[in-house]
């Protein structure tokens, strides 16, 4: 996840003469669907697609045929779709670094001062709450778990389609209105695994399966909701390239096929129309505040309210669209990427700059900076007014100076002057330039994380080492490079490595909760403890991150601080399992034998070391005198896993003393 320009007026249009009926305080449901192109689904003109259930809102309410994102990753996108404010004025340029400041005003702080229940069911890790995106949401559920191994890109975990619907549904039992409801689908982004009736359906078009597979799953939401009640608002953060001017998925360039988003309004009083003119990501904040008669945001760089087009009207004045991408910088130290669209023009400032007239030309394929220069002099001061009111610096530019005994271990694996933390000064390095390495390094990272997903950690590990050679700050591949020296004991190496993305991505946690379990292992339990804090200060709401506490002090034998960092933990995300399977182990160390017994239980009910658990809830009923139902929780423990000696001998001996 702007001050706009001359050409462009922010004035809330007057709509009190509009034919819209919408009901007072309607209900609002917000479904963002991630990596989501426009052209892929039918309602705007792809005829391989099968998605009814989006076609059939887009017929029953308003669809915006140019919408435009303004970043093309997950969480700058959000925050601007979220706040109605351009990403950039809250510095937030990429996935996993700045979230959003509390100062920020978001729709759902709006909402919930208007009378609004407020709820936010998320599909990824790159959403949970510690970004900020939380602000004004009484229940905000990202209860993702995180793999034991630790082995996967922290921007891949997600939950599946069907798993956030179940969680949205949930969420809707309480009859409470009115309500505002964002949910949010990742099943599009990569990798493209659809369940296997909807990846058979579009054989060869993986994407395409995806985006079918949660087109059913809104039906399903949908169908869980009071229509005549409702407004239902449909977008996503950005598009996906595929292949297009050489980017395999998205976050690199600016052209629009990965800023050219869907944008669907449907719900009582809204009349069937298809709206032609541009409109913006940021304008769906202040639309939906309109609609709810919530509070608008008064800053002068929030977007515009767009129920004029709704009610059939028009704007005097086109919009100015900004976007950036900082990912070429913050990732490989070339030049960031900004640009502009007013209409049918569109301006990408670059080393290299670039000018498309987007009539004629849809696929940005011909550069007419040369000989349309003054409209590109136009667009660049265009952009020039809007960027300059952000004033947040990248994070990048805040990074500490590493400490000796981190430079000792850098130094070590010959990162000698390598780490100069990239600054707000401009690059001269084009990213178009460089496609072909970002290629490359996006090949070697999948097939690293193939290789480590696989428990081949030493196969990973030349991949992610000729990944370094070309690009020594992309930090993700030293994180998964330290992954892989932990699964092979070198620990002096992994160390090294989670210092290293540490140092490249100041504000990234995930780096100090696995040096936390390396020094662990080392049995350096004072260093293991202040690195899993370290984290937990950047991230204090990371289920994870308490739970690596609890790891940490468990291997100590500090079972009430284990106590204290696994309840945390499952506080955060009672959907852990190994969280509440320790949390057990330490509470039976104490004697807690309730909070124990709850623990198993839940255990049994997410169907995590079953045999386990039922055995341990024996041990628990013996404790308290009740022998029958220690005899029944011994037998579903066999019944769960007919070799589990443990249960077994408890059995007999049970069967012996009768």
């Amino acid at each position: 996840m702007f001050l706009v320009s001359v050409v462009c007026a922010l004035v809330l249009m007057p709509n009190e003469t509009a034919t819209r009926t919408t009901p007072s305080s309607p209900n609002v449901l917000l479904i963002t669907i991630d990596t989501l192109r426009a052209d892929r689904l039918g309602s705007y003109g792809y005829t391989s697609a099968s998605t009814p259930v989006l076609d059939a809102l887009a017929a029953s309410g308003v669809r915006f045929v140019d919408a435009t994102a303004h970043a093309p990753l997950t969480h700058p996108s959000h925050a601007a779709i979220l706040t109605g404010r351009y990403q950039g004025s809250f510095g937030i340029r990429l996935n996993g670094m700045d979230p959003l400041p509390a100062d920020a005003t978001t729709l759902a702080e709006r909402m919930k001062s208007a009378g609004y229940r407020t709820g936010a069911v998320v599909g990824s890790v790159v959403l949970d709450k510690a970004h900020g995106l939380g602000q004004g949401f009484e229940t905000y559920d990202d209860e993702i778990s995180t793999p034991a191994s630790g082995t996967v890109a922290m921007a891949s975990l997600q939950r599946t389609a069907s798993e956030v619907t179940a969680a949205a549904k949930a969420w809707l039992q309480e009859p409470r209105a009115p309500w505002f409801l964002w949910v949010h689908y990742y099943d599009p982004h990569r990798p493209y695994e659809a369940p296997s009736r909807f990846a058979k359906a579009a054989a060869g078009r993986p994407y395409d399966g995806e985006i079918a597979y949660v087109d059913a799953q809104i039906g399903s939401l949908l169908a869980a909701i009071d229509r005549d009640r409702t407004v239902v608002v449909v977008t996503s953060d950005h598009g996906e390239a595929l292949g297009e001017h050489g980017e395999p998925d998205h976050g690199f360039f600016l052209y629009d096929a990965t800023l050219h988003v869907p944008l669907i309004v449907a719900g009582p009083g809204i009349k069937p129309s298809v709206v032609k003119e541009q409109v913006r990501s940021i304008d769906i904040a202040p639309t939906i505040a309109r609609l709810a008669g919530a509070a608008p945001d008064v800053h002068p760089a929030a977007g515009e309210n767009l129920t004029v087009l709704l009610d059939g009207g028009s704007r005097p004045e086109i919009p100015v669209s900004v976007a950036e991408s900082w990912y070429p910088r913050l990732h490989f130290g070339w030049s960031e990427l900004r640009s502009v669209r007013v209409g049918e023009w569109k301006y990408i400032a670059a080393p290299k700059q670039e000018l498309y007239d987007l009539r004629v030309d849809s696929g940005e394929s011909r550069n007419l900076v040369s000989s349309r220069a003054q409209v590109a002099a136009r667009l660049e001061a265009d952009l020039r007014r809007v960027v300059t009111t952000f004033g947040r610096n990248p994070s990048a530019a805040r990074v500490n100076q590493p400490d000796a005994e981190t430079v000792a271990r850098l130094q070590a694996l010959g990162y000698v002057g390598s780490f100069a933390p990239v600054t707000a000064s401009s690059s001269s390095e084009n990213p178009k330039d460089h496609i072909v390495d970002y290629r490359q390094y996006r090949e070697l990272f999948d097939r690293a994380l193939g290789q480590l997903a696989s428990d081949k950690p030493a196969a990973a590990i030349p991949l992610l080492q000729q990944i370094l050679k070309s690009n020594v700050r992309a930090f993700e591949a030293h994180l998964h490079l330290g992954h892989a020296y932990f699964a092979l004991d070198r620990m002096d190496a992994a160390l090294a490595e989670y210092d290293a993305a540490a140092q490249l991505n100041p504000t990234l946690s995930t780096p100090h909760f696995e040096a936390a379990k390396t020094f662990a292992i080392r049995g350096d339990t004072n260093a293991a403890v202040a690195r899993a804090r370290r984290g937990l200060e950047l991230d204090p709401d990371s289920s994870y991150g308490h739970y690596t506490l609890g790891v940490v002090y468990q291997r100590a034998a500090q079972w009430r601080d284990a106590y204290t960092a696994f309840g945390r933990a499952v506080e955060l995300n009672g959907r852990d399992p190994r969280a509440r399977a320790n949390l057990a182990g330490a509470a039976m160390r104490l004697d807690s034998l309730a909070v124990a017994r709850t623990q198993f239980e839940a255990m049994v009910a997410l169907g995590y070391q079953v045999a386990p658990a039922h055995f341990n809830l024996g041990v628990i009923a013996e404790r308290r005198g009740s022998t029958e139902e220690a005899r029944t929780h011994y037998q579903q423990a066999l019944r769960a896993d007919p070799a589990f000696k443990p249960a077994r001998a408890a059995l007999a001996k049970l069967t012996k003393l009768k």
